[in-house]
């Protein structure tokens, strides 16, 4: 376990391939499974095993690359899960983010670590044509959290790539309802009525001006979709999260235009993903960051 400390945070880092660091779908560099605030707020928590799926291992501030190239190995041959390892496929289907594959290949991870910061440098295994280093920098200053992301694509494919992170976030442990409220000012005014879900059926969300809040507590995992047509374009893209009761907050700056916006929440976990979509060249380098703050109202 690594711990970072400043003067009001302290962060927890699971090691690579250390639980809940372990999973088949998040990125194994800069997991960070807890963020505690004055020595006493805490805002991480656990993805909850009463979903649709089962559980898939995510805690805190974990982060995913998605692009599937599952398509392009045959049964028996390997396909790379970027930020995790080669994984052997099994069966004739596409990748499964939640499905316990037997035979990995964990991707190396090199950690650096000083008092009030972390470096990871992952470099992939080449397969199937595709390779891609990664230079992850988790910085603390104050009640601020940085991740710095740096990537290479030094395979011999173009790399068609989706980047977030979870957030998988539960202030004070506070359960889902009408005291957490989601801002996102870059976002047209949503009403306050209840929001349609990603399949289109009524959710567990109501709007709440520019942005969101629950309608109610909800066992069953919820979500929904912005239209990223018609955000602001301004960088960096802002959101809040906040409990009414807890009376704390966390501040989020994606230093990057959202290709995607999609929000979840079940049970005691509201999640923002403000998804970046790009495209690496062989040989193309791309940098890009995010932070967190967080506080009491």
């Amino acid at each position: 376990m690594i711990t970072l400390k400043s003067d009001r945070l302290r962060v927890e880092l699971p090691m690579p391939g250390e639980h809940p660091n372990d999973s088949l779908r998040f990125d194994r560099a800069g997991y960070i499974s807890e963020v505690i605030l004055d020595g006493g707020m805490h805002f991480c928590a656990s993805e909850p095993r009463n979903l649709v799926h089962p559980s898939s291992g995510g805690r805190g501030l974990c982060c995913e690359f998605r692009c599937d190239v599952s398509n392009e190995a045959r049964v028996g041959e390997y396909f790379p899960k970027f930020g995790v390892g080669l994984i052997r496929k099994e069966e004739d289907d596409k990748y499964i983010f939640y499905k316990q594959y037997q035979d990995v290949k964990p991707f190396p991870v090199e950690v650096s670590q000083k008092e009030n910061m972390v470096e990871f440098i992952t470099q992939g295994i080449p397969c199937l044509g595709y390779n891609m280093r990664v230079c992850k920098n988790i910085m603390l200053e104050d009640d601020t959290l940085t991740m710095l992301i740096q990537t290479e694509n030094t395979g011999e494919k173009e790399i068609h790539m989706q980047e977030f992170c979870h957030n998988f976030i539960s202030i004070d442990g506070m359960a889902a309802g009408s005291d957490y409220v989601l801002e996102l000012p870059g976002i047209p005014d949503q009403g306050d009525g209840r929001i349609n879900n990603r399949r289109g059926y009524s959710g567990g969300f109501r709007g709440y001006g520019r942005g969101f809040t629950f309608c109610e507590f909800t066992a069953i995992d919820t979500d929904l979709s912005v239209d990223v047509s018609t955000i602001s374009r301004e960088i960096p893209f802002l959101w809040k999260m906040l409990h009414k009761g807890a009376g704390a907050y966390v501040e989020g700056k994606e230093y990057f235009v959202p290709s995607q916006i999609n929000i979840w929440g079940v049970d005691h976990i509201l999640s923002p993903e403000i998804v970046y979509g790009f495209n690496l060249k062989p040989g193309e380098k791309l940098e890009w960051k995010r932070k967190w703050k967080f506080g009491f109202l």
